[in-house]
């Protein structure tokens, strides 16, 4: 856990940004934008230059946990990221994020092509992913393999919002002859870096989910009476709460990993990994074990399934966990055949 030269760590950030969120239930998306301006987190990882507190990517994790808890509908792990993303390069929209008078989103899948045309840039392709595209006015997209460019989103073309997650929807965009400043065109390596700690904070978004859906079954199976005692007292439920209460420590202790200063980009891709699995059967457990309630609105639990699952699809789970295997057996030494004798 990192600690300030001020004595912070992370856990500080913890209890306001969960009454944060708490606070935006029932607003719009731009309100809740505002609200969590207020609370100063918008920033918490921005530089002192824009406005933001310049603290390290950990604290972080439990702004964006909270914010997954509690459904967040707005897009906060994308404009943590972007407004330190943008700090150098773009200070003047990253000020503008980290104040709320701008909000941004980022496609996850897909690229688009880039054309130099004197001053401009000519940008055209088909991104998707993009959480709430249409509630923000910026969005990031991939340009090539590793470069990104920032576009306004009245320059492109929404499809209609999609994805399993309701609470969070998707767009998918095209981007026709796009022309924006050559200064909104980031230099190449700037989206595996911002990958990079998207993992790390994808990760404790599914942490978040899994949470609250652990403490939704515990309190179920604690109140739930069948047969005159509480589901409780079945030993296959006081089991299965144990194995989910391991995996959430697991979770927990796979982004604790991932945060130390000497690990990289396999152990990021571990922590997010691991979130995956567990968060998965730990949600759907928890659907499980409300039975018919957990698939109704007021029970938020499969709600959570939804935005793990969406949260998977966005960090190609899948292609992670090819990218670790090859790693691993890439840094694995050949077996020397053994010398005739």
């Amino acid at each position: 856990m990192t600690i300030t030269d001020d004595g912070l760590t992370p856990a500080d950030f913890a209890a306001t940004a969960s009454r944060a969120v708490a606070a935006c239930a029932g607003l719009s998306v731009s309100e809740q934008g505002a609200r969590l301006v207020g609370d100063g987190l918008l920033g918490v990882i921005a530089g002192d230059n824009v406005g933001g507190l310049d603290l390290p990517l950990s604290f972080a994790v439990p702004v964006v946990a909270a914010a997954s808890a509690g459904l967040l509908a707005f897009p906060l792990m994308e404009n943590i990221l972007l407004a330190r993303l943008l700090q150098q390069r773009q200070a003047r929209i990253a000020s503008a994020i980290v104040a709320g008078d701008n909000s941004a989103t980022i496609a996850w899948t897909g690229a688009v092509s880039a054309k130099k045309q004197g001053d401009r840039v000519i940008l055209d392709g088909w991104v998707a992913r993009a959480p709430r595209a249409s509630d923000v006015g910026l969005m990031l997209v991939r340009v090539g393999a590793t470069g990104a460019a920032l576009v306004p989103i009245s320059a492109v073309t929404l499809e209609d919002s999609h994805g399993i997650d309701l609470t969070q929807p998707e767009h998918t965009v095209q981007l026709n002859a796009v022309s924006v400043s050559a200064d909104h065109l980031l230099a190449d390596g700037t989206w595996p870096a911002l990958e990079s700690d998207a993992l790390v904070l994808r990760a404790a978004a599914i942490l978040g989910s899994a949470e609250a859906c652990l403490a939704l079954a515990q309190e179920h199976v604690s109140t739930r009476r069948q047969f005159g005692r509480a589901l409780s007292y079945n030993q296959a439920i006081r089991h299965t709460l144990a194995r989910h209460k391991l995996g959430l420590e697991g979770i927990r202790q796979s982004i604790a990993r991932a945060l130390f200063f000497s690990s990289g980009l396999r152990e990021r891709r571990a922590a997010f990994l691991a979130a995956s699995s567990y968060g998965v059967a730990i949600s759907e457990g928890a659907v499980q074990m409300h039975g018919g309630m957990g698939f109704t609105w007021d029970v938020p639990v499969h709600r959570h399934v939804r935005r793990i699952r969406a949260l998977q699809a966005q960090g190609d789970a899948s292609g992670v966990l090819a990218a670790l295997g090859h790693d691993t057996i890439a840094d694995v030494s050949p077996a020397h055949p053994q010398t005739a004798a």
